[in-house]
């Protein structure tokens, strides 16, 4: 165990570097305290409710009949990458109640969290960046070769990509696991235990390849293939308005199809355009700080920024549903169909309530000057087996089928 007097000299030379200003560690303290302790834990609840959302519609049976095949690759891609997001802002969420000095009471939940929270984190980092790059790859294939991609992409292809997607992020974590652990510490007749880093493998050469792999593999390739793959969607894009202009009078339903395209397909720049803007910066400026040959605990500027980018990056993976809601008609006419369906449908429960309790409740001679407009009809949407569309059957209700012939009667 290590001394009280130990613990205290370490702890004077973190908080004092001899090489930072105390204005940048002001500058460093006020926008930690701000961005983690208020910004990320309303970031990732607003971020966890908005996946939710998004799971729900894009998973509805609406949506869902409505897509065609290759529709429906995005589709399964977006759902993917939904509970990717999904699970990064619950398992953020409680890096905002870890202590700063990494220093715990016990052997308790935030303990163990401290140390293992990194590696469960990066792994769907990982995942939501390679999902994100499987359907930018879908999307190339579908919009710029059209006639290959329809060998090339099936339902059963996508979703093997996926699983694999998910796969490889957790094995190429795995050594995250084994980067943290906890010494035991005795200061003042008490017991405390500090997360501290170690080397991976024991070595330094090996922990630095290690970072360089994760860096390729997690930042720099899938960032050369957003741009090649955005750039292109892009252009394509540009010359599918440009043709639709030029033959404005050509057939709706190849004006239909070409308008379900490009609405994928502008989705999912936007999501690239928001993860280069967003996450790559982070990634780029920790594994480029982790390289190099300084000691960055003690550079404030560093700190700063990283907590900056830190917060972009939660903002990445919380904001989609926002950006559907945006650009997409489709997903705003399925979420306002779930919404208002149910309004709907309690409204019509309530006008019948109303009217039943009238016409039990008033005498037969002033019922029409008092009692509410008569609900005569309550309509009730049927879905069709096959994927026919559905019909809307009018049902009479028997409440009211009585009070008619009550009306008659008198």
């Amino acid at each position: 165990m290590d001394s009280c007097a130990d613990l205290l000299n370490v702890t004077v030379e973190e908080e004092l570097p001899a090489n930072m200003s105390s204005l940048n560690k002001n500058m460093y303290v006020a926008i930690h305290h701000w961005f983690y302790k208020f910004g990320l834990p309303t970031i990732c609840m607003c971020g966890f409710l908005g996946n939710v959302m998004n799971l729900m519609i894009l998973t509805g049976k609406r949506i869902q009949r409505a897509l065609r095949m290759t529709e429906r690759s995005a589709n399964n891609g977006l759902v993917a990458l939904a509970v990717s997001d999904l699970m990064f802002c619950l398992l953020a969420f409680p890096t905002t109640f870890l202590p700063e000095d990494q220093q715990f009471p016990d052997k308790g939940f935030f303990l163990y969290y401290g140390i293992y929270c990194a590696a469960l984190i990066n792994i769907f980092i990982m995942s939501s960046t390679w999902l994100t790059v499987v359907m930018a790859t879908e999307r190339y294939l579908a919009i710029c070769h059209p006639l290959k991609s329809r060998k090339i992409l099936t339902m059963h292809r996508s979703k093997v990509a996926i699983v694999m997607v998910f796969v490889l992020s957790v094995v190429v974590n795995i050594p995250v696991f084994w980067r943290y652990s906890f010494r035991e510490e005795f200061c003042d007749n008490s017991t405390h235990y500090t997360a501290v880093m170690l080397e991976l493998f024991g070595s330094n050469s090996l922990d630095h390849a290690y970072r360089t792999v994760w860096a390729t593999l997690g930042n720099f390739i899938p960032l050369i293939l957003l741009v090649f793959f955005n750039f292109c969607l892009i252009r394509q894009i540009h010359k599918s308005y440009a043709e639709r202009r030029k033959y404005a009078k050509g057939s709706f339903r190849g004006h239909h199809e070409t308008e379900t395209n490009n609405r994928v397909t502008v989705t999912l720049i936007s999501i690239v355009v928001m993860f280069l803007v967003l996450v790559a910066p982070s990634e780029v400026v920790k594994h480029i700080a982790k390289l190099a040959n300084e000691n960055i605990e003690e550079n404030y500027t560093y700190k700063t920024l990283e907590v900056i980018t830190n917060v972009m990056q939660t903002v990445n993976f919380s904001a989609n549903f926002i950006l559907y809601c945006c650009i997409n008609p489709s997903f705003r006419r399925t979420m306002k169909h779930m919404f208002c369906a149910h309004c709907e449908k309690r409204t019509r429960e309530n006008e019948f309530s109303r009217y039943e309790t009238c016409l039990s409740t008033t005498p037969e001679s002033i019922r029409k000057k008092i009692c509410p407009a008569q609900p005569i009809v309550s309509t009730v949407e049927t879905e069709i087996p096959n994927n026919s569309k559905a019909v809307c059957l009018q049902q009479e209700n028997p409440l009211l089928e009585e009070a008619r012939q009550e009306t008659v009667n008198v």
